[in-house]
């Protein structure tokens, strides 16, 4: 049960940090170091990736640092209030997630491998059996659209 609570903690900790994150802007926080911010940037763009992975790694946490991550989610919750804690739970919409994954590769000079990971980024949220007619359509026409950029046809 307190695995469970911890769990819940960290995950709720770092969706508001995703949330601040993708709102704030970065660049201009004092004393960080701008590879340190692209490697966070990075992590929190695969958390939803990694935080499986994450789970198993979290048993082998001391319990005062366990106790340190409740203690920084509910404060954070606390100041985001209301409102931001039914921001994390939402989930993206399919489109959302390829919308979010083109902002992020933006900066990559390779178009084939732009290409290539949003191709990979859509085909992942099409196995999502729950998703509607009109957002697999969505996704489809965006598919296209990017294999047609990628073969020169637009």
């Amino acid at each position: 049960m307190e695995d469970e609570n911890f769990n819940k903690d960290l995950e709720d900790l770092l969706k508001m940090l995703k949330q601040l994150m993708e709102k704030q802007d970065l660049d201009s926080i004092p004393g960080v170091p701008p590879e340190q911010l692209e490697q966070l940037k990075l992590f929190m763009s695969q958390f939803d990736e990694l935080k499986d992975d994450m789970k198993f790694e979290i048993y082998k946490l001391d319990p005062f640092t366990k106790k340190m991550v409740s203690v920084f989610a509910g404060q954070l919750r606390e100041q985001l209030g209301k409102q931001g804690l039914e921001d994390t739970d939402s989930k993206p919409t399919a489109e959302e997630v390829v919308m979010h994954k083109e902002k992020e590769l933006k900066d990559i000079a390779d178009t084939n491998e732009r290409y290539d990971a949003l191709i990979a980024t859509i085909d992942e949220q099409l196995k999502n059996s729950n998703l509607t007619e009109a957002e697999i359509n969505a996704l489809l026409d965006k598919r296209v659209e990017i294999e047609s950029k990628r073969n020169g046809e637009i």
